[in-house]
């Protein structure tokens, strides 16, 4: 149940602007038990566990902490998909105009266009140049130490 919901609901724009897939996809928040029925995999990290959902085109992981609350999410694309919003982001350009008030960082390899929910959405190069839209990271930080991270990294 809980991934038709997020198959049939996520609309990518709406969870720029509100920083996590389910209140772009009108839900509660995740509960661990929830994903340890229904996700395609799982794995424990250091910081918790990620549980994560196979679509077409691309996968949902939500993270939860060691005492199983929902921390953040991510999305990986695997090329294009036909989620809502997709074509309306597929460059950095295009994800940094989509949104008044982003911040665009080059980081050489990755581009990160940081927007004011506090989500990331992360571009990698590949042949000819052309920037392929690879990630979407829910808000983890407030958006000041999201901006500040990156700036450090392109102080290296």
């Amino acid at each position: 149940m809980l991934k038709q919901t997020i198959a049939a609901q996520l609309d990518l724009l709406h969870y720029l602007e509100r920083g996590a897939v389910h209140l772009a996809a009108g839900m509660s928040i995740p509960e661990e038990a929830a994903c340890e029925q229904e996700a395609d995999e799982q794995w424990r990290t250091g910081s918790g566990t990620v549980y994560t959902f196979d679509f077409d085109g691309w996968s949902l992981n939500l993270h939860f902490d060691p005492e199983k609350n929902f921390s953040h999410d991510t999305i990986d694309f695997f090329g294009h998909c036909d989620l809502p919003g997709f074509s309306d982001i597929a460059g950095p350009l295009q994800a940094a105009s989509a949104f008044e008030g982003a911040t665009h960082f080059d980081l050489g390899d990755e581009q990160v266009v940081l927007l004011p929910s506090s989500v990331t959405v992360h571009f990698r190069k590949e042949e000819g140049d052309v920037q392929v839209l690879t990630k979407i990271a829910g808000a983890l930080l407030p958006h000041g130490a999201l901006a500040d991270y990156y700036r450090s990294m392109l102080q290296r």
